[in-house]
């Protein structure tokens, strides 16, 4: 049969939709990523990526973290924010239960080597957390300071670069409001060249905060609802280089498109249970779903232009996912989830001859 597809009529409406799907979503190459000349079977489980097998080495013999952040600074310098240790022996699923186990969170920041093996351990800083949901280096500043998104503390964590120094706090611990001074449950932070930086305040405010080079709060939009500049859960965000706004919004379903003073320019719908957002080097947007437990790649757009991923139900194997909270790409190209229920996180490496394409360019922040 030929490589290319035949057809007896030219396609119309509906059938000319899903065959430009077909064309546009398949490998460029007309086989899977991974996948030898000739190959028989696969699935394209881990689209244009190698899984590196037990890669992660939690802090503890018999252990298992629950990992909610990873920022990949470099490849051998990799921060996670995690909810809670759990015994290795657990099955796949939610780990808030653990929270309540005496011990529980004395470990929410770590940082790992190339090896997966943890190098640094914040522990001096745990009396300040109700749950870390966000980790970032902000890639502009000379500095590095790294940031934390402590949701249910209300607050954003700016630390030096090696961790010694709390260095600056935005809201107040333990109180949530809707001013310029508090948050409600914050979720995801992203910056500008500028230094200016926006925090998607995320499950109880249902809005995004933007604040100046200085810190300052500079503006504010958004409500909980479903239409266009409203959010439900608005869980990440992201600036491209034209310093367009994209925000997940969760429970909405759909990513939304502001300017950056919060003007509303767009949405892509039908996006199922996304988590994450990233703006890319190459003009792309990919995101990362806890439902599908995908991560797809977009222009600027909406045009969806490719997708992997796989889930597992309570036997993980390498490469699936369970609910995924977070994705980052190291100066290597390497690729590291955050894959949440299956309690762990996973590294991925280009696979030798896969579509450039389909792997992740370095991200924008």
């Amino acid at each position: 049969m030929s490589s290319q597809l035949r057809l007896t009529s030219r396609p119309r409406g509906l059938a000319a939709l899903c065959v430009a799907s077909f064309i546009s979503l398949s490998a460029p190459s007309g086989r899977l990523d991974g996948q030898s000349p000739g190959a028989k079977g696969g699935i394209d489980e881990t689209g244009p990526y190698t899984v590196v097998e037990n890669w992660f080495q939690p802090l503890h013999a018999g252990r298992a973290q629950c990992v909610l952040g990873v920022y990949a600074e470099t490849a051998n310098r990799i921060y996670l924010a995690t909810e809670v240790e759990i015994a290795a022996s657990a099955a796949s699923g939610p780990c808030t239960a653990g929270r309540a186990q005496p011990g529980s969170h004395s470990h929410f920041l770590l940082v790992v080597d190339g090896s997966g093996t943890v190098v640094e351990d914040w522990s001096q800083w745990s009396s300040l957390f109700g749950l870390p949901h966000s980790v970032k280096v902000n890639p502009y500043d000379p500095e590095k300071h790294v940031w934390v998104v402590n949701r249910d503390a209300h607050q954003i964590h700016q630390f030096t670069h090696n961790g010694k120094q709390l260095v600056r706090t935005w809201g107040e611990k333990g109180v949530s409001g809707d001013d310029r001074a508090h948050f409600n449950l914050p979720s995801d932070i992203a910056f500008t060249p500028d230094g200016s930086f926006f925090v998607a305040d995320g499950y109880g405010n249902s809005r995004i905060v933007k604040f100046d080079r200085r810190g300052a709060y500079a503006t504010a939009w958004g409500t909980n609802g479903a239409g266009p500049g409203q959010f439900d859960v608005p869980h990440g965000v992201t600036v491209d280089a034209q310093r367009r706004v994209y925000v997940a919004d969760r429970d909405n379903r759909r990513i939304q498109i502001f300017d950056e003073n919060g003007k509303y320019l767009d949405e892509w719908p039908d996006i199922r249970g996304i988590v994450q957002v990233t703006a890319t080097r190459d003009g792309a947007i990919w995101a990362l779903t806890g439902t599908t437990n995908r991560l797809l790649k977009y222009d600027t757009s909406g045009r969806l232009l490719t997708y992997w991923g796989t889930s597992n139900s309570g036997r993980p194997f390498p490469g699936s996912l369970m609910s995924p909270h977070a994705f980052s790409i190291d100066p290597d190209g390497s690729l590291y989830i955050a894959d949440y229920r299956n309690h762990r996180v996973q590294k991925f490496v280009p696979t030798p001859g896969a579509s450039r394409d389909r792997l992740i360019a370095s991200p924008l922040q």
